[in-house]
């Protein structure tokens, strides 16, 4: 589906839930050239955002901790 932007200012919410339900993409043009997509989004969890990456990142190490002493008096 191709919109304006116009078409897509005056129907945002309405385009928004069609592809939401249709899953499909929408363009949105310009001047007659392609300035942006609106595209569904894929599995999408229900919830908080955070920790949305938690069985996809690992914790090398202590990110505080440089085993490295120093002595924030001296000179």
């Amino acid at each position: 589906m191709e919109v304006t932007v116009t078409q897509f200012k005056a129907k945002c919410l309405g385009i928004i839930e069609k592809v939401q339900r249709e899953k499909q993409r929408v363009i949105i043009s310009r001047h007659g050239k392609p300035a942006a997509e609106l595209i569904p989004i894929q599995n999408a969890q229900s919830g908080t955002f955070f920790g949305r990456a938690q069985k996809t990142t690992t914790i090398k190490g202590d990110l505080f901790t440089s085993e490295e002493t120093w002595d924030a008096e001296a000179e």
